[in-house]
């Protein structure tokens, strides 16, 4: 089951996969970050007699500029998004499971997750709390049926900077931080949940980029963020 605005674009995912995996693919076109959506996914798992055993909560956006003059209802929106509906379909997922088989869930955070961003303080933050959410839960349903992954990535060959108003930011260059094809990293995180690790960073340079922002001295760890976030 697929779920986002874009009816044209799930409709054509759901017959690529349909073609080439042989699955049954199940459509919902709305948005997550309204409070309804998430109960409107399991009713639909619920009417079609089925139960998720696997969860990925993939939905995301950034909303790049400085505090002071970016849109204050689009942030909100981030923080529903990427906060909000993540909790509210996680808990309706380890609900509704069947507890006599392993359920799987992979929450897509970002090596942002590790270091605060200026120009892009809110969606740093997000990324932060969907990291520390992840980690608890992953603890807490340890030697359980529930396996928790946090896959974070750092940038990827995709529309996200477009989208963002973000072409032009160091981040996207490719440098220092390479970017990474979406098929790769979604590969990475596959194959963790399936290992059931609790968290995985694709991508050499990104594992530097995580240990650096582990060791270095907070104000550091914010500067170069500072710089690698400021349009060239």
């Amino acid at each position: 089951m697929l779920v986002a605005r874009n009816r044209e674009r799930l409709d054509a995912c759901a017959a690529e996969l349909a073609t080439t995996c042989g699955v049954t693919v199940e459509t919902i076109a709305a948005d997550l970050s309204q409070p309804e959506t998430a109960a409107l996914v399991f009713a639909r798992l619920a009417a079609l007699g089925r139960r998720a055993d696997v969860l990925v909560n993939n939905a995301g956006f950034n909303l790049y500029g400085r505090f002071e003059k970016s849109d204050l209802d689009r942030e909100i929106e981030m923080i529903r998004l990427h906060a909000i509906a993540v909790t509210q379909l996680s808990k309706l997922f380890v609900q509704a499971r069947d507890r006599s088989r392993v359920n799987r869930m992979v929450n897509v955070a970002s090596v942002a997750a590790l270091v605060p961003g200026p120009y892009v303080s809110v969606h740093f933050a997000t990324r932060a709390h969907l990291l520390s959410f992840s980690l608890a839960l992953s603890e807490e349903f340890r030697g359980t049926d529930v396996s928790v992954t946090c896959l974070c990535p750092g940038p990827m060959r995709s529309d996200f900077f477009r989208r963002a108003g973000m072409t032009d930011v160091r981040l996207a260059s490719g440098w220092p931080m390479k970017s990474m094809a979406p098929s790769d990293v979604a590969t990475c995180g596959y194959d963790a949940m399936l290992r059931g690790r609790a968290m995985v960073i694709p991508g050499r340079r990104n594992r530097i980029f995580a240990v650096f922002a582990r060791i270095a001295p907070r104000q550091l760890r914010v500067r170069f963020t500072r710089w690698i976030m400021g349009r060239t």
